[in-house]
């Protein structure tokens, strides 16, 4: 695995010459988050990455293959874990941890694949934010408040076309390469209302707001 980045100084010491002390610095904290889609997530949280990156490593997986199940993600959030402690000590444990985005959107078997997934993912030290139906529930709360029933993402989608359109003036156009520059600083505000509709299990939520804490609270951002 490649070297940790390093963040703030640690203490003084001196180059390979002895000529100079140099600045020993700690490794920032690590936040992995794997997402069960290819785009959307991955797309937004590398956009909120360039706002942390001075305080924490924020590290974006797509999915592991296309149409991978709950478990696969699950199991890839596992993997990258797992290599990032070999690379570590003890001492720094509590300083990072690896997320699983998973959607609730499909059959019933497939929800309850998702459901048993988090589950699961506690035995490997993960922590999983589902969404019912789907991630983009995160992106629409940005632009309004709502827990309104959709029947499938592409109803949520359509919703944030709307709603980015009445806002921006433009289109939102293909949700991979959307702009969303546009609405993380309205990060906070999304995750209030989606704590909101979540804690009322209304019928539109997402827990994404949880991940959110988690990076906020390591990074001060």
């Amino acid at each position: 695995m490649a070297a940790r980045q390093r963040g703030r100084s640690r203490g003084i010491g001196r180059n390979r010459y002895g000529s100079r002390p140099t600045q020993i610095r700690a490794p920032l904290p690590v936040v992995i988050v794997v997402c069960d889609d290819a785009r959307t997530a991955v797309s937004y949280f590398n956009q909120l990455k360039r706002v942390v990156k001075e305080k924490l490593t924020l590290t974006v997986i797509r999915n592991p293959h296309d149409r991978a199940s709950a478990a696969e993600v699950v199991k890839e959030a596992i993997k990258r874990s797992s290599a990032l402690q070999k690379d570590k000590s003890h001492d720094e444990a509590d300083e990072d941890s690896a997320w699983a985005l998973i959607d609730l959107e499909g059959t019933p078997d497939r929800r309850r694949a998702a459901l048993k997934a988090k589950r699961d993912a506690k035995a490997g030290g993960i922590r999983v934010a589902l969404s019912n139906p789907c991630y983009e529930v995160w992106t629409l709360l940005h632009l309004v408040d709502t827990g309104a029933c959709f029947v499938n993402c592409q109803g949520v989608l359509d919703r944030i076309g709307h709603e980015w359109a009445r806002r921006f003036r433009q289109p939102f156009g293909a949700k991979a390469q959307a702009d969303y520059s546009k609405i993380i600083g309205d990060r906070h505000q999304a995750a209030a209302r989606a704590k909101k509709h979540r804690e009322a299990n209304d019928p539109s939520w997402t827990e994404v707001y949880l991940l959110l804490e988690d990076i906020e609270s390591r990074s001060g951002c």
